[in-house]
């Protein structure tokens, strides 16, 4: 870590209490004058710390910018290795990290913005994407595993996005095969899973991972059509205090690596949680299959992620793609 990143992280680690000058620079072994210079870059940087003479530095909670620095505060010594990326507005994450996929370049990458102006989810779909809102966000990696292993991808990024959310509410958060995360009953989250491909070596070159999650949408600028469909996290109003997009962040990503790396040494323990979480398991639903539309029973999700279905004629099918819709009761 850089010194600017160790002060912010023990200001982040006693946000409660003023912490002196002297103290800091004895806990992370560096000069006053060297500790002076990390508050002043923080504070240019628009972090709100308050200083004085008698009690010391103190990180405002009303501080919540999405900072590299922030974000690498709350992983630690974890993923050192990979690039992180944040942006204030961008057209598209996942083109983000699709154009860096097809770079050649190998480094496992996270791409981040407060903002797309080209969000876009499943089948072309638009993704409402407005600024201040949301997360936005995509991870580039590059597998060496088969394509099995990679249909899982979509599933431990639904796990570590719910384990990421549940830590900061203490509720239990619904995902909606294959994609999705519902929370009261409204979407709050989507992930969209790419591939940059070789067609002549038949290989996966690099994935791409990309997930929306709307943290405290303003549902005066949600279209009428999707208000009964989305949702988010918080209200504007009540966003808690103690929430912090930069530790958010670095949750997610802790739990996604240990999915992933889960799934790189063949086990699948998370699709437990999956399965668990669901939100239409034992419903009546509509598989949506390219130009195709049929009635069936979500009867359970296989450790492939599958979903497996029973038609009404009593036939069993496993769904590896599709889409699906939630039939309304009688």
């Amino acid at each position: 870590m850089s010194t600017k990143q160790e002060v912010l992280r023990l200001l982040y680690s006693t946000v409660d209490k003023p912490l002196s000058g002297q103290d800091i620079a004895d806990q992370l072994k560096l000069s006053r004058t060297a500790v002076w210079k990390a508050i002043q870059q923080l504070k240019k940087d628009g972090y709100e710390i308050t200083s004085s003479t008698k009690v010391g530095y103190q990180l405002s909670r009303q501080t919540d910018l999405l900072t590299l620095e922030g974000i690498r505060t709350h992983l630690g010594e974890q993923l050192q290795d990979w690039d992180i990326q944040v942006f204030e507005t961008t057209t598209s994450t996942n083109d983000l990290a699709k154009n860096y996929g097809a770079s050649g370049e190998r480094v496992p990458t996270f791409f981040i913005a407060e903002e797309q102006t080209a969000g876009r989810g499943r089948l072309g779909r638009t993704f409402l994407s407005p600024p201040k809102s949301g997360l936005y966000m995509s991870i580039c990696i590059f597998p060496e595993g088969d394509l099995d292993s990679i249909s899982l991808i979509t599933c431990a990024t639904a796990v570590a996005a719910t384990r990421a959310v549940e830590s900061f509410i203490h509720e239990t958060v619904g995902i909606k095969w294959v994609n999705d995360l519902y929370y009261h009953d409204k979407k709050i989250a989507g992930i969209l899973t790419e591939a940059v491909t070789n067609i002549e070596a038949q290989r996966v070159d690099a994935l791409i991972v990309g997930m929306g999650i709307n943290l405290h949408i303003d549902d005066a600028i949600i279209p009428e059509d999707l208000k009964p469909i989305i949702g988010s996290l918080f209200s504007p109003q009540e966003i808690p205090k103690s929430f912090s997009r930069n530790e958010f962040v670095a949750r997610f990503l802790k739990e996604w690596n240990q999915c992933y790396e889960a799934i790189n040494s063949g086990k699948r323990d998370f699709m437990e949680e999956y399965k668990s979480h669901s939100i239409i398991v034992g419903k009546k639903i509509n598989v949506i299959s390219g130009m195709k539309t049929y009635p069936a029973t979500a009867k359970s999700v296989d450790n492939n992620g599958h979903l497996i279905v029973q038609t009404d004629d009593g036939s069993i099918h496993s769904l590896s793609y599709g889409e699906v819709s939630i039939r309304p009761e009688n």
